[in-house]
């Protein structure tokens, strides 16, 4: 379990439907395995929330409040991406306890929401968590937040998010070009400098979020943030660190269009 929950956490895109195996091998049905894989995503969650925003430490310590761990290799190490996860009419590498009529409510992303099915109510509120992150603000429009997204799932090398994002911003008008830069990993060329500096915060958080350090939070604020822009900057980045692995670690196949 602790060998999954690590490579989930420090290399999400190379878990495989034989590490879900080694699990049903080792005594976890497939609802602890769920419970497994949300748990380790939703700590990746907290720790760039805490990392992000500089949370400090509530009580005494001689743990030093920033630390000099060694990052996570670069991209260059991950292995080519599989092909979409199309895997017949199943959702994903779990069980899902829907019935084939619920299907059709929770077009699309369907998939994401069948293999909560186990806990309704955090199927829900997983489905209004994400709606609030992609909701546009005045600091923070849609386009930008889609686009974030994307990197961000571009760099976790997670096709299933990357697939739906793309949709949205086809739908938002997004040149196709560009969405396909973001799905990569990679940044238009052309892309603004303040914007630029956005992208930089969600790389590091992606990547390297313990490096984050109080400079990192001036220059998004030279970039025209003011300290709840950085807080939403912040979450949006941190939740695909959690919906992305959620996406890995169940091997959620891609929904076709209705």
């Amino acid at each position: 379990m602790l060998d999954f929950v690590e490579r989930l956490t420090l290399y999400p895109w190379m878990i495989m439907e034989s590490d879900i195996t080694m699990l049903r091998n080792s005594g976890f049905p497939d609802s602890t395995i769920l419970h497994i894989v949300l748990g380790c995503a939703h700590f990746n969650y907290l720790n760039r929330m805490a990392d992000g925003i500089g949370i400090r430490f509530e009580y005494q310590t001689d743990v030093p409040e920033s630390n000099s761990r060694a990052s996570v290799p670069e991209q260059a190490i991950m292995t080519q991406p599989v092909s979409p996860r199309i895997v017949g009419t199943r959702p994903g590498w779990i069980a899902s306890l829907d019935s084939e009529g619920t299907r059709d409510q929770l077009r699309p992303r369907q998939n994401l929401y069948l293999l909560l099915s186990y806990n309704p109510e955090a199927r829900d509120l997983a489905c209004e968590w994400r709606s609030y992150q992609l909701s546009e603000t005045s600091q923070l429009d849609a386009t930008v937040r889609h686009q974030l997204g994307l990197y961000i799932s571009g760099l976790n090398g997670c096709e299933y998010s990357a697939y739906w994002l793309k949709k949205d911003l086809d739908n938002l008008g997004e040149p196709k070009l560009c969405g396909e830069l973001l799905a990569s990993g990679e940044l238009p060329a052309d892309l603004p400098a303040s914007e630029r500096v956005l992208f930089g915060h969600a790389r590091r958080l992606t990547r390297e979020p313990a490096t984050t350090n109080e400079e990192n939070i001036n220059q998004l604020r030279q970039a025209g943030l003011d300290d709840h822009g950085i807080l939403q900057l912040t979450m949006l980045c941190s939740y695909f660190s959690f919906e992305n692995r959620v996406a890995l670690g169940l091997g959620l196949a891609i929904e076709s269009d209705p």
